[in-house]
This record gives structure tokens, sequence and C-alpha cells, in this order.
């Protein structure tokens, strides 16, 4: 693609030949010759449409499928947009051109449009030409589109004719290397079916015994099948004689089945009076169902006072890691003061990095204890579900009840020793804080010894100081 008027392609760089896109895949369509009489009229060509990223300009380049050395260029950047405009009266910004340029190139592919290429005028060069977007009519044919267009030179013909050479050579490698795979899988192949053959001829030597030996079986087996059939039947006529003795006596039982109806009846009116009492009893049931739900919600505002609590725990918590947090920035500012002096601080500095993984342990643990806490609720809220779930009935909802209880008692001992577990190790962290803190003044009161030292020393005026 090039601005129109100028030799030197843009195609003849790559740097722009990366911003070339293509609006339209290549397309090959009839195009009618108008200036060139010694041909037919149509001609089978190859279409590519492209445009420039970041730029005004639209290419649109006809190749010749017989002879692609014969190609037409249309270019139209901003300024010959412009004339464009006022020639044939457009009234659309670029954008809008370039998309109804695609929308004709598509009708010209169905067939709606046709595509003509005419010279401009005889006096002219021979390399201008008309592209125009013609639909045929019965008593005129509407021109749509009429855009400048001109043979390409030689250079951008070779240059184009090298690309698709390149990309042609690039499709053949990549065949190649594919050919190659496929020999050495077919040859892998071969020698697989060679093997299964000689597998198959053993599988069919070894399937050959085994009929054999089966048919003398089954013939063996058939004989004695014949015998228990004989016998079979013999019992079967013995079965049946005894069949009709047990009908004439299941008729006798319907007799006394009928008689028993009358005694049913009764018994099922009185299960009706026992089902009315059972009614009442129920009734009964759904008043202490109301009790039990009472006390489910005191066993839920007991629960929420506990979590408020484990709150107020977490907290204190975190204020504790925070003064941690501050003792060891005020550490490390120590550190970077006595950086300059001798091995004998690198030995205390690592005690002091032995007792801050002491507090980081200490820390862990209590985001362990948290974690252990935060599960313990959440087991203690699904108990809530199934004992929600579980007041329907009166007597499962009691048993219920008392199995939650039991559970909720357990889990109230694992809080309490959880809390133990916490107020241990804050009893120890400000023993082990206090600890680290006296060392750390120890440390400031000996190394402040010697920084006072040192500035005595260096305090001393020299012989050189002197002389200047």
């Amino acid at each position: 693609m090039w601005p129109p008027g100028s030799e030197d392609s843009y195609a003849g760089s790559l740097d722009y030949g990366k911003n070339v896109v293509n609006i339209l895949p290549s397309v090959e369509m009839m195009v009618s010759f108008n200036g060139d009489m010694m041909r037919s009229n149509k001609r089978a060509c190859l279409l590519y449409a492209e445009r420039m990223d970041f730029k005004e300009l639209l290419q649109l380049r006809l190749a010749e499928k017989s002879d692609q050395r014969r190609m037409y260029i249309t270019t139209v950047d901003s300024a010959s947009f412009q004339e464009l405009k006022q020639d044939q009266s457009l009234n659309v910004t670029f954008s809008g051109f370039m998309d109804n340029v695609v929308r004709m190139l598509k009708d010209c592919q169905s067939g709606k449009l046709e595509l003509h290429l005419s010279g401009r005028d005889q006096n002219s060069s021979a390399s201008d030409y008309h592209l125009q977007f013609v639909e045929i009519r019965s008593f005129k044919n509407l021109v749509h589109l009429s855009l400048p267009c001109r043979s390409a030179p030689l250079n951008t013909v070779l240059f184009y004719i090298n690309r698709m050479l390149d990309a042609s050579h690039k499709k053949q490698f990549m065949l190649e290397q594919n050919i190659q795979q496929m020999q050495v899988e077919m040859n892998a192949q071969r020698s697989h079916t060679e093997k299964l053959g000689s597998e198959n001829m053993q599988l069919r030597e070894a399937i050959d015994q085994n009929t054999r030996i089966l048919e003398e079986k089954h013939s063996a087996e058939i004989q004695q099948y014949h015998e228990k059939l004989a016998k079979a039947n013999e019992q079967r006529s013995n079965e049946l004689e005894r069949n009709r003795r047990a009908i004439s006596n299941l008729q006798a039982q319907l007799d006394k089945a009928s008689l028993e109806k009358g005694d049913l009846k009764s018994a099922q009116e009185q299960a009706e009076k026992r089902c009315q009492t059972l009614a009442e009893e129920l009734s009964c049931c759904k008043s202490r169902v109301c009790t039990l739900k009472e006390q489910n919600d005191k066993l839920q505002g007991e629960l929420a006072n506990g979590r408020k609590q484990e709150r107020k725990l977490e907290y204190k918590i975190e204020d504790l890691k925070q003064h941690t947090a501050e003792l060891q920035e005020h550490i490390q500012k120590g550190n970077k003061e006595k950086a300059n002096i001798s091995a004998e601080l690198e030995a205390e500095k690592k005690i002091l990095h032995t007792k801050r993984q002491a507090l980081e342990m200490a820390s862990e643990e209590i985001s362990k204890a948290n974690q252990i806490i935060l599960k313990q609720s959440q087991e203690l809220l699904n108990h809530k579900k199934t004992i929600a779930w579980r007041t329907e009935v009166a007597l499962q909802q009691e048993k219920a009840v008392q199995a939650k209880e039991s559970l909720l008692n357990l889990r109230e001992d694992e809080l309490r020793e959880a809390r133990i577990t916490i107020e241990k190790l804050r009893e120890e962290i400000p023993q082990q804080l206090q600890s680290m803190r006296n060392f750390a003044q120890g440390l400031e009161q000996k190394y402040s010894k010697q920084i006072l030292i040192l500035k005595e020393r260096l305090s001393i005026p020299t012989g050189k100081e002197n002389r200047r």
C-alpha cells in the first residue's frame, strides 16, 4: 500500500508492511475490461482490499489470475478522498467510505454489482483507468462509485510476487515436515500391524484348539441335560397333582377369609377412634414444639454474646500484633545506625534474630487459635441449622435438642480451653517483649559508649589537620 503518485511503495519497506490490515480476504471475481479490445470482455481476477493502520489510506489491488504480472492498483488517501467527495458528491467520512467500499465489494462477489475497469481518456496515459462499481439494469447501467486506478509498476509487482512465493515456501516446508512425520508414523504402524498379524495367527491356532475342546465338553454336557430334562418332566407331573390339592385347600381358606372381613370392619372402627385420640395428643405435642422454639431463641442469644466476646479477643490480639510490629521497626532502626560497628554486633544481631523468630512463632500460634475459634463458630452455626430443621416432630426434636445441648457443652469446653491458651500467650508475650526491650536497652548502652569513644577519637586533631 502506498499513497497515490509515489512510485516508491510502502510495501518495499517491511516496517510499513507490519501496519497493513486486510479489510476483505482475497477474493476471485470476474472484472470487465472495456479498454483492451484484444481480449475477451470479462477476465478472472484476484482482488485484495487493504488499509493502513493509524492513517487514512485505502488500497484495492487487482491482479489477473492467468497472468499476475498484470496488476492494477487503486489508492485513496485523505487528499484524494476530498477530491472524490467533490467530484462524486459523497456525503460520508473516510471510515464510512471504507465501510461502503467493503459492502460494494461483497455485493460484487454475490453478483448484485459488477466491477468495470476502463481507460480514462484517449489523451491520458495508458496506465490510467477507472475502477467502477456498476449495477446492471434493463434500461441503464447505474454507476455507484468510480475510483482512479493505475497499473502497478514493476517493483511493486515483484514485491507482491516475492511475498506470495515466501508464503508458498513456508507452506511447502511445513508440508514436508508433516509428510516426514506421517512417514515415520506409517512405518511404526506397519511394524505394529505385522506384530499384530503374527499375534492373530497365534490366537487363531489357540482358538481352534479351544473350540475342539469346548465341542467335546458341550457334547457331554448336552447328554447330561437330556437326562436332567427327563427327571424334571416327571417332577412336574407330580407337582401338578400337588398344586391341584393345594387349590382346593385355598378355596376353603377364602371362605374363611370372607368371614374374617366382618371382624376387620369392626377393628377399623376402633382404629378410627384411636386416631382421634392421637390427634389430640398431636395438638399437645405442637404446644411442646412452641416451648422448644423459645428455648432455641434463648440459645441463639447466648451464642451471639459469645461471638461478641470472641471479637473483643481478636481486637486485643491485633493490638498486640501492632505493638510487636512497632518493636520490630525500632530494632531495625537500631541495626541500621549500628551497621558500621565490628563483628561483635553481628553475633548479637543473630541472637536478636532468633528472638524475633520466637515472636513470629507466638503470633502464628495466636493466628492458629483464631482459626480454631472461627471453625468452632462455623460448626455452631451448622448445629443451629440442624436444630431448626428438626422442629417438625416433637419427639424427634426433643432428642435432637438433647444431643445438641451436649455438643454445645463440649464446644463451650473447647472455647474455654482456647481462651485459657490465649490468656497464657498474653502473659508470655509481654514477658518476652520486656526481655527484648531490656536486651535492646543493654545493647544501646554498650554501643552508645563505644560510639562516644569513637567520636572522642575522631575529635582529636591530627598532624595533617594542623598543617592545613
